[in-house]
């Protein structure tokens, strides 16, 4: 698999996980929008990555 798209899928999955857990929880705490934050900045550059190539 190519790099960017497991930059993709990567920071999609951590979106996923990272809500699913808000959910379970029933708040959403600041390392929550950490981990959302850091995923799409790992999509972004996966987007990127993907422009270059």
């Amino acid at each position: 698999m190519e790099e960017w798209k497991k930059s993709i899928l990567i920071g999609a999955i951590l979106i996923i996980l990272a809500i699913a857990f808000a959910i379970l929880r029933k708040e959403i705490n600041i390392w929550i929008i950490l981990i959302i934050v850091l995923a799409v900045i790992d999509i972004i550059v996966g987007l990127m990555r993907k422009k270059v190539s």
